[in-house]
């Protein structure tokens, strides 16, 4: 069967070809018989896997560009389809942001919502600016309805998008999810901004080992706070959110939780992980088309129903050993954007004469915040030029819709 390269075919051609793809696929009900090590370098109809001699193995019919099921445990890929093609993730980015920052912010720490983080684009949990949030209901937030106002919330509060996004991309590097690129933190479409299957299942492979995103991914739903109220002493009001993956939301047996994506760019996307008669997988698919609930279940039915009968077809590589990290307290802003803090006690530290380490964290502190100042003023520029940019251009980016997949 010939093989068609993304590198010389145009958008329009692909959707020629969008229903030969999907002819193609009615082949895979027949038992697999060839073994292939591994993905072949352009995308193809067909899915790869190794069935063990004596045994009868039907492939899974998917109406997926690329896909993966894969053992968490032995990090063995029992199947899938070109899943080190690289492509928009969608909301499922938002899997590696909260990764990334569960150990690098205390959850407890509050942060108040800007009007930039109120103003994102696409689905919302619903902050209102000017109230605080402790950083666990950001990530409430942020992973279960898909806010991506709290997404870009938790980037600001670590300090803003850039700084977000440089350690999103040094432990995509540590995982070796080599072939993912952090552009921002909610998925949204940038250019730039890519993923794989692969990456996705070494993502959620390490998130199953967090005991903090373990819970939240599991979350049926939750009471998230409202807006503060302005009279002294009001009780502050909640409202009910609920998880957007279908296999929590609905009970699915041994459903250990995911996430769901859906762009203009990407199509539909999706990673999590289930767990059966001791046995967890994990599977990951991209730019699917058709409902997300249906094609995924399909791939935890078939990898649950089949994984002794077939040989694994690549590994998923271990990570190398986490960054020493310390959980730091969420930065806030003033009405101007600039980062706010504690403040040194300068005049009673030059009082009582100072020594020269207390000087040195002094002015290392100062060079710090006119970082964090000159860091903010630069995203802004950046965020206002982009702007002007796009009003010249069909902007095809859309809502993330994965709560009506």
């Amino acid at each position: 069967m010939p093989t068609h390269s993304t590198h010389h075919l145009p958008v329009p051609t692909w959707r020629r070809v969008t229903g030969a793809f999907v002819a193609a696929a009615t082949v895979l009900a027949i038992p697999a018989t060839a073994a292939v090590a591994a993905p072949p370098p352009s995308p193809t109809a067909s899915p790869t896997a190794q069935v063990n001699e004596g045994s009868a193995v039907t492939l899974p019919n998917m109406r997926a560009w690329t896909w993966i099921v894969a053992d968490a445990d032995s990090g063995e890929v029992l199947t899938g389809r070109d899943w080190h093609w690289k492509l928009p993730p969608a909301s499922t980015m938002k899997t590696l942001t909260a990764l990334t920052l569960v150990d690098r912010l205390q959850l407890d720490s509050q942060y108040r919502a800007q009007k930039q983080d109120v103003e994102a684009e696409g689905s919302k949990v619903g902050l209102k600016a000017g109230s605080s949030y402790a950083v666990s209901d950001l990530f409430n937030g942020m992973l279960m309805p898909s806010g991506n106002d709290a997404a870009t919330a938790v980037a600001n509060a670590y300090g803003g998008m850039e700084s977000t996004t440089e350690a999103m991309n040094r432990e995509a590097e540590r995982l070796g999810a080599n072939n993912t690129k952090a552009v921002n933190s909610s998925g949204l479409d940038e250019p730039g901004q890519v993923s794989t299957a692969y990456d996705l299942a070494l993502i959620m492979r390490e998130s199953l080992k967090d005991p903090t995103l373990q819970e939240i991914y599991k979350q049926h739903h939750v009471d998230f706070p409202d807006k503060e109220p302005t009279e002294p002493g009001a009780e502050r009001k909640s409202y009910r959110i609920w998880t957007e993956n279908r296999f929590v939301l609905n009970y699915y047996e041994g459903a250990l939780g995911g996430k769901t994506g859906f762009t203009s760019q990407a199509g539909r996307t999706f990673v999590g992980a289930m767990e059966r008669d001791g046995k967890t997988l994990i599977v990951a698919i991209m730019r699917s088309a058709e409902s997300t609930e249906r094609a995924v279940n399909r791939l935890f039915e078939w990898g649950f129903a089949n994984a002794d009968k077939v040989s694994p077809v690549d590994q998923l590589v271990e990570p190398l050993p986490a960054e020493e990290v310390e959980a730091r307290p969420a930065v806030n802003y003033d009405e101007n954007g600039v980062p706010t803090g504690p403040q040194v006690a300068v005049g009673e530290s030059l009082g009582s004469g100072p020594s020269g380490p207390v000087v040195l964290l002094i002015l290392v502190g100062v060079a710090g915040l006119g970082v964090l100042i000159w860091r903010r003023r630069r995203e802004v520029a950046e965020a206002t030029r982009e702007r002007a940019s796009r009003q010249r251009e069909l902007d095809l980016r859309e809502r993330d819709e994965s709560r009506r997949l």
